[in-house]
């Protein structure tokens, strides 16, 4: 039995301090710098825990940090590769793949919606996903995280995947071709590494250690998340470790795939459904653990959007240029006022050369969509301007010069738009007068009847850089301006080519 000493240093005796806490000397070092049990390596080690051990029945989790010989820690920092909330009522063309047999999906404020047509025939199928894919291998880390609701139990016949995965073949439904994912099956929902299409699957999810199988709440939303390593696979539920899978031996790494996308796939084979079931998808995220990739946020969202793609109610889709395919536009007479020749963050624009001297022609005009419950509301980031303009169809007067900029931050498409005073209702709409800056680059010459055919001398270059970013919030403005400066031309079509330089944050 052991002896406890209040205070005295009695050999063989554990000591205690006026407070009743046992005293320990620690394995390492004396203050004057000589080993006392067994020196540093018999001392304590530093841990983290990682999971309580509440449902896994291999129990608790812990993990050591890791230091370099310069005694610095090892940290790992998150950066967000992509994320996206299912709340628009379209398919964003630019950024996601649908494909489907029969078992369609939906796009609502709710969020994704699989199966709409609640269909239970045998061999139908769809699959979702981005066409971006996200680099894996290493010893990095990358965490994908799924929010998901199920109309219904796991049922006969149907499989729903989701998480990190090279979708397969649809007709006939074929499995995945490679990744890592949650499925929901017949017997419950698993974590499975797919290796060049062979599968390794976790047993379904215990409810706690290792007693009984986890079950959701039909339509409740659980966050689902996979953390990708070299070593292994885990697999959490609202932020619970639900199972570990090993990478099998002999592989590198869990997946072939040294880059997966983000996908989803619902699924009936074997034979009809034995109830007909939904997964909503109201959004996902993937995040890469471990490199710093000091990216700017507007290279960031490029990367998330999708480069020089448009924005709002119609989803990421197209490069919003106002530049038809295989035509060219109709020529139309400028204003300050009520239009401009096109629309578009850019684009190809003719201008019949009507305007009077000194009025300021609107050329290019873009409205940044209106943040709603359903269009998330982003800030257009405009760095830069790229103009160059010919003659189309000979000019009548002339000569001029044609002075260039920006204007940007109003509500309205005039030009004309006055500011209000301070503190009166103030609208976006109506009461924002726009903000200018100028292009001394695109100044231009325009000679007397100058002929078709001919460049419009532009000597200050063809690209504007603006020191600064210029932010348009969302309602607001963008719009390419032009003032004459001379004898206005009465006749004839000048072309203009514009384009913005741009991202969204």
């Amino acid at each position: 039995m052991a002896i406890l000493d209040g205070g005295s240093s009695t050999a063989g005796k554990a000591n205690v301090d006026a407070s009743y806490n046992l005293q320990v000397a620690v394995p390492g070092y004396t203050s004057a710098g000589v080993e006392q049990g067994g020196g540093p390596a018999n001392g304590p080690a530093l841990f983290s825990e990682n999971d309580a051990g509440t449902v896994s029945v291999a129990g608790r989790l812990v993990s050591s940090p890791e230091t370099d010989d310069d005694f610095r820690l090892r940290i790992a920092h998150d950066t967000q590769l992509d994320n996206d909330s299912f709340n628009q009522t379209v398919h964003v063309t630019g950024k996601f793949q649908h494909a489907f047999t029969t078992l369609t999906a939906t796009s609502s404020a709710a969020g994704l919606l699989t199966n709409s047509g609640n269909i239970t025939t045998i061999g139908t199928n769809m699959a979702f996903g981005t066409y971006a894919m996200f680099p894996c291998g290493g010893t990095n880390t990358l965490v994908c995280e799924t929010s998901v609701a199920f109309s219904a139990q796991p049922n006969a016949n149907t499989i729903i995947d989701f998480g990190m995965f090279l979708r397969g073949v649809l007709t006939p439904p074929q499995a995945n071709l490679d990744g890592v994912y949650f499925s929901m099956r017949s017997t419950g929902l698993v974590g499975v590494i797919n290796s060049a299409g062979v599968e390794t699957a976790s047993t379904p999810f215990p409810l706690a250690l290792g007693a009984g199988t986890w079950v959701y709440s039909n339509n409740a939303v659980n966050r689902y998340l996979i953390q990708i390593t070299n070593v292994d696979v885990t697999f959490w539920i609202n932020n619970v470790l639900m199972a570990r899978v090993p990478t099998p031996v002999g592989a590198n790494f869990p997946c072939k795939a040294q880059a997966l996308p983000w996908s989803i796939r619902h699924a009936i084979v074997g034979g009809a459904a034995g109830a007909a079931t939904q997964a909503l998808v109201t959004d996902y995220r993937v995040t890469l653990r471990g490199p710093v990739i000091a990216d700017p946020l507007g290279t960031l969202m490029q990367r998330i959007n999708g480069s020089y793609q448009g924005w709002g109610a119609s989803g990421i889709a197209g490069n919003n240029l106002a530049l038809a395919n295989s035509a060219n536009p109709t020529p139309a007479a400028a204003t300050n006022t009520t239009a401009a020749l096109g629309s578009g963050l850019g684009g190809q624009f003719w201008e019949t050369a009507s305007v009077a001297a000194t009025v300021d022609a609107i050329i290019c005009s873009y409205q940044v969509p209106v943040g709603t419950t359903t269009v998330a509301g982003r800030r257009l980031k405009v760095t830069g301007v790229h103009l160059s303009s010919f003659v189309q169809a000979i000019l009548t007067g002339a000569p001029y010069i044609g002075v260039w900029g920006v204007a940007y931050g109003h509500g309205a498409v005039s030009l004309a738009t006055t500011e209000s005073a301070s503190f009166a209702t103030y609208a976006v709409a109506t009461s924002k007068i726009p903000r200018r800056l100028m292009c001394p680059e695109f100044t231009q010459s325009v000679l007397v009847t100058q002929a078709a055919g001919t460049i419009v001398s532009q000597p200050g270059g063809c690209f504007c850089q603006f020191d600064e970013p210029v932010y348009v919030n969302p309602g607001e403005f963008i719009q390419l301006w032009r003032k004459i400066v001379g004898t206005a031309a009465s006749a004839g079509t000048i072309a203009h080519q514009v384009q913005f330089v741009y991202s969204w944050e």
